[in-house]
């Protein structure tokens, strides 16, 4: 029988609760405990209690914030409910929006989804977090953003406001010029008839996108974004369209990106190096694969995707030995004939 670290120490533990048990029951027909007699059965019925409450389980940690404004970052965010797919007890965040909850049988690298995240007068920033898939992690907590409402939606209008307003104005600052033109026969009318048919589609169509827009940047965490992006994103709110351009095209400027990614670099290599934990784990232990196709398929999952990250890094050896560990995986779940392995063998072929 296959027993992992944990499930070993637990299997230890309940031997000797058993023993410990045993000499008792040879010893003891009953205690008396203040003129009240404890028969053995039950001193049997609390150990078979003490022992189903040793099951296995893993944590995962969690971190509730409010969402990050402009000179206004996030805090944290207590007694906020939160539910994991599959378990039957809700838990709280608390004063420091931390949270955590036990899950049995999973491991790192499994799939979890929450099937719940409510507090009053709030909700969720990131609105398709709810029934996405997570990596479950025993190292890496969850980080749940949430929003107050009224503030959402007074975000919201002030951002379609100014949308609104600098879209109004241009429309009529192009119309003027068309005007000009032909007035000074730039242009003739058969030219104009066009240009104004296309200044008003695309005026119609830009004011069809300014509810989604508003939405998008009001929903916006600043606490994730670096300095650039912080006064992009509020000269967008505030309709300087015009300043907000010119900062994107300086965001490209080499110099500028090598800046911006160093942080990002460091966070990517962390992650990377969590999965490559997984998929190392993963197959020193190839009879978890066989037992637990779920599983198996997750790892897939992470060998593509790290794979691909290095393959962005121009690390091919590396990107090549990830794939490798996908087709042994793939092997063992699919067989050899099956499209899933000649997929990998085709994306090993690419790199060599």
């Amino acid at each position: 029988m296959y027993l992992s670290a944990t499930g070993e120490r637990v299997y230890l533990r309940r031997c000797r609760i058993i023993v410990i048990l045993k000499e008792l029951n040879e010893e003891l027909i009953y205690i008396d405990n203040g003129g009240m007699k404890i028969q053995k059965w039950y001193i049997m019925f609390l150990f078979l209690m003490l022992v189903s409450s040793q099951g296995y389980g893993q944590t995962q940690q969690g971190y509730v914030k409010t969402q990050g404004r402009p000179n206004n970052p996030g805090v944290p965010l207590s007694g906020v409910t939160i539910r994991v797919r599959g378990t039957m007890k809700s838990v709280l965040s608390g004063a420091d929006g931390r949270f955590s909850f036990l899950i049995p049988d999973k491991k790192d690298g499994d799939a979890i989804v929450l099937q719940q995240v409510r507090k009053q007068g709030y909700e969720l920033c990131d609105r398709e977090l709810m029934g996405r898939q997570l990596v479950f992690s025993t190292h890496v907590p969850i980080e749940i953003v949430m929003v107050n409402s009224e503030d959402l939606a007074a975000n919201k209008r002030r951002i379609e406001q100014k949308a609104y307003q600098v879209t109004e104005r241009n429309y009529q600052n192009r119309l003027k010029q068309l005007d000009q033109q032909l007035k000074q026969q730039a242009i003739n009318a058969e030219q104009y008839r066009k240009e104004l048919q296309e200044l008003q589609d695309r005026y119609e169509k830009y004011q069809m996108l300014i509810s989604n827009m508003a939405e998008r940047y009001a929903r916006t965490d600043y606490d994730h974004l670096d300095s650039i992006d912080i006064v992009i994103n509020q000269c967008i709110e505030n309709g300087e369209l015009e300043r907000a351009d010119s900062l994107i095209h300086t965001v490209f400027d080499p110099n500028t990106v090598l800046e911006r990614n160093r942080a990002a670099k460091a966070e990517i290599q962390e992650r990377m190096q969590l999965a490559q934990e997984i998929i190392d784990k993963a197959n020193a232990d190839k009879e978890a694969i066989r037992r637990d196709s779920a599983y198996a398929k997750r790892v897939i999952i992470l060998c593509d995707n790290l794979a691909t990250e290095y393959l962005s890094q121009g690390e091919q050896k590396k990107a090549n030995e990830c794939l490798q560990q996908s087709l042994s995986i793939r092997l063992i779940l699919y067989g050899e004939e099956s499209d899933e392995v000649k997929e990998v063998k085709q994306k090993i072929e690419g790199i060599k």
